[in-house]
């Protein structure tokens, strides 16, 4: 997941409530408050400046390069959390994630 997905997935939702349950198919965890803000952003006709995008891909990690698991439970059901690292839906957990061996 790169922060462009979720751009993408708030352009095509027609509220932010849809881009809520588009988010969480792709295990995005987001806000009701951050799904407004992408929301609006999106539809109100302005693009965003380069530091607006930079701040949005902020804290991000793409881990396409193997499966991310729970640094305390080993579980793989993680959703993105945009405060920062994952949510761990087996153990209930924040964490930073970690390579699976």
């Amino acid at each position: 997941m790169t922060p462009f997905h979720l751009i993408e997935l708030a352009r095509r939702a027609r509220s932010a409530e849809e881009l809520i349950a588009l988010a969480k198919e792709d295990k995005i965890k987001l806000s009701h408050d951050d799904a407004q803000i992408y929301f609006e952003r999106w539809h109100a006709g302005e693009e965003l400046c380069d530091d607006e995008l930079e701040a949005v891909g902020g804290g991000v990690e793409d881990h396409s390069a193997g499966t991310v698991v729970c640094e305390f439970c080993g579980g793989g059901d993680l959703f993105i959390d945009f405060s920062g690292g994952y949510y761990c839906n087996k153990c209930g957990k924040q964490c930073w994630g970690k390579q699976a061996r």
